[in-house]
């Protein structure tokens, strides 16, 4: 059964890796043993699907980074409007496009 990712066990993991930032390894990566610890230290919050596994979080992190490369690049073109709060916060059928082209481009759709 494929893992369900909803925003209290991200918010809940992103928490957790804050929690053990200086157990990141010279690489700049957390080790597996830490994503096995955050696999039993989010349990409670599952809402949906199977168990994760440290495995399963490990993978999530990869699409998180993932994620937040693709906005650091788009924040670094001209033009572009990006903030905490709403996001792109595309607006028009013009900013939609550049929107949809950039998307389409530069983030692997893995879930």
């Amino acid at each position: 059964e494929r893992a369900v990712w909803t925003d209290t066990e991200i918010d809940q993991f992103l928490l957790y890796l804050s929690n053990n930032q200086d157990k990141i390894s010279n690489t700049g990566n957390f080790k597996d043993p830490i994503y096995n610890g955050a696999a039993e230290a989010i349990y409670e919050y599952l809402q949906q699907g199977p168990a994760k596994t440290g495995t399963m979080y490990k993978t999530e992190m990869g699409i998180i980074k993932q994620t937040f490369n693709a906005i650091q690049k788009y924040c670094q073109q001209s033009g572009v409007h990006w903030d905490k709060i709403g996001g792109v916060n595309v607006e028009g059928d013009a900013s939609t496009s550049v929107w949809n082209e950039y998307v389409s481009k530069k983030v692997c759709q893995v879930r």
